[in-house]
């Protein structure tokens, strides 16, 4: 499948959360009440926030993984629940399968979708492989690659699905700082290559700022949104001129106060 091909068949996809509340068996008050949030087609919007905010909780309500006790999520209308075939979701750890190779590893929902034949299944693997920088690795086994690769395999396992949304829960914490900025750009790359949305969920402000065209400040829980900030900075973006900008440097300050007012409040 040529990269052409897979921008024409991404849809341009809403995504909208609708005074969602949703609390765990036995804890004391919701996570979330009466929250809102809706990302228009094609937008990167980052979510920062301070510990305890339910940022990994936001991630799996809006994936479908849990479901709230009032209020509505969907995509063009459509329901998340149980599972919906626009979302693809990357986790904070690769999780690859560690006895199947990489391509495999990307080839493994195209198998169980079942939509494909075996032979289109794995040209759209290595397709997607390609895209990720992998290609020559495609026989190799998730050991024998670094943190930084076995990340590329991950976002690469969810965009072969093809999803309209793609949601992010810290995929880059547990890296160094220079894999780091590196898988950044690749994300922005693919980004602006393949169309869909992201709800990139981060604890780094610098990050956030460098990525999103929007980014959503979480309180203390129940709070629920915080702030609400546009970026306003050109794209494409480059590491040392972006990161260098008077607006990155102000945003910076800004978010940070944001996140501090909030670790400061004790009423949630």
């Amino acid at each position: 499948m040529h990269p052409d091909l897979l921008v024409q068949s991404l849809s341009r996809s809403s995504f909208t959360a609708d005074s969602i509340t949703f609390a765990y068996d036995g804890r004391v008050g919701p996570v979330f009440q009466n929250f809102s949030l809706h990302t228009q087609p094609e937008e990167f919007v980052a979510i920062l926030g301070p510990s305890g905010c339910g940022k990994s909780t936001l991630l799996n309500l809006l994936s479908g993984f849990l479901t709230p006790q009032k209020g509505t999520i969907e995509i063009n209308g459509s329901a998340v629940y149980p599972e919906h075939p626009a979302l693809g979701y990357v986790f904070q750890s690769p999780n690859l399968f560690p006895w199947l190779s990489v391509l495999e590893n990307v080839r493994f929902g195209l198998r169980m979708a079942a939509k494909l034949s075996n032979g289109q299944q794995y040209q759209t693997a290595k397709t997607f492989l390609d895209l990720v920088g992998l290609a020559d690795h495609a026989n190799a086994f998730p050991h024998r690659l670094s943190g930084g690769q076995r990340q590329r395999v991950a976002l690469a396992r969810s965009l072969v699905m093809n999803p309209a949304l793609l949601l992010m829960d810290e995929p880059f914490s547990a890296l160094d700082a220079i894999t780091r900025a590196t898988l950044n750009d690749e994300v922005l790359r693919l980004w602006s290559t393949l169309g869909q949305s992201v709800l990139f969920i981060t604890h780094d402000i610098d990050e956030a700022i460098y990525l999103a065209d929007r980014i959503i400040v979480l309180g203390l829980a129940p709070e629920g949104i915080r702030a609400e900030v546009k970026v306003g900075l050109p794209r494409p973006r480059h590491q040392v001129e972006t990161r260098d900008a008077p607006r990155f440097h102000a945003l910076r300050r800004q978010l940070s106060q944001e996140i501090a007012n909030a670790q400061s409040k004790t009423q949630f």
